[in-house]
């Protein structure tokens, strides 16, 4: 969340300085290029001065999982969680407009998995039947090839120096799913089918449900951003993000 309000902040400084001249949209795209590929270089150190933890790869000991989607539902825990490929993205598309105060963007993630042990319960719902499985195990899964893309319009208070999101639409659509985990319904053949049916059903929860994975990001992330926010200037947050003075090279610690 801090990462998001910094990155936004930074959108904004740079579109208002540039807000009078509509010429200038290309060169403030290409600051906030630059300035995610700068997030994405740092993440395998994290951004200590925001409180946030290397994030490629990024590790949790114990998590709790709540997952609800019409195609699958996952409830349970994961031990020894590893998530890779949070750095690995092109940036396929980044426009701002200024005077709009617009901001175009798609990002591809070319392999984002994961590496863990589960004990869940899971239920998957396709083609008219359901299938209610519980099990435990070591786990690999990836999606491979997911494009995120979308808009935001956000607005900059000129004497109170407060940034806002006014809108902010995202559609996802993944081009590949693999997964690899075992003591699903047993081993060999039956846990190697199973494999392949949450596969397909994790891609159609989120190909099929774009309109409904873009109103519950909108729904949850605005007025979560839009809460921080409030509570900063722009000054406050572009000194918090690292905006300002000499960068530090990431020299990520070994990965154990």
């Amino acid at each position: 969340m801090k990462t998001a309000v910094a990155l936004l902040a930074l959108v904004a400084f740079a579109a208002s300085a540039h807000v009078a001249d509509p010429f200038a949209d290309r060169s403030i795209s290409s600051t906030v290029v630059d300035v995610i590929e700068g997030i994405r270089d740092q993440m395998p150190c994290g951004f200590p001065e925001m409180g946030i933890p290397p994030l490629a790869p990024l590790k949790i000991a114990h998590k709790e999982i709540n997952i609800d989607y019409p195609a699958i539902r996952l409830h349970g825990s994961v031990d020894n969680f590893r998530l890779n490929g949070l750095n690995d993205f092109d940036i396929a598309e980044m426009k701002v407009n200024a005077i709009t105060s617009k901001v175009t963007f798609r990002f591809i993630f070319n392999n984002v998995n994961v590496d863990t042990k589960y004990d869940l319960s899971m239920v998957l719902k396709k083609a008219g039947f359901t299938i209610n499985m519980i099990g435990a195990g070591p786990a690999k899964f990836a999606i491979k090839d997911m494009n995120i893309w979308g808009t935001m319009k956000y607005s900059l208070g000129v004497l109170s120096g407060k940034l806002k999101l006014k809108t902010l639409e995202v559609r996802t659509h993944i081009g590949d799913v693999e997964s690899e985990i075992e003591g699903m319904l047993g081993e060999g053949m039956v846990n190697h089918k199973m494999n392949d049916v949450l596969a397909e059903a994790v891609e159609l929860a989120v190909n099929e449900n774009e309109d409904m994975i873009a109103e519950t990001i909108e729904a949850i992330a605005l007025p979560a951003v839009n809460s921080v926010l409030d509570e900063m200037t722009l000054a406050e947050i572009i000194a918090g993000s690292g905006g300002e003075g000499e960068k530090t090279e990431c020299i990520p610690m070994p990965d154990n």
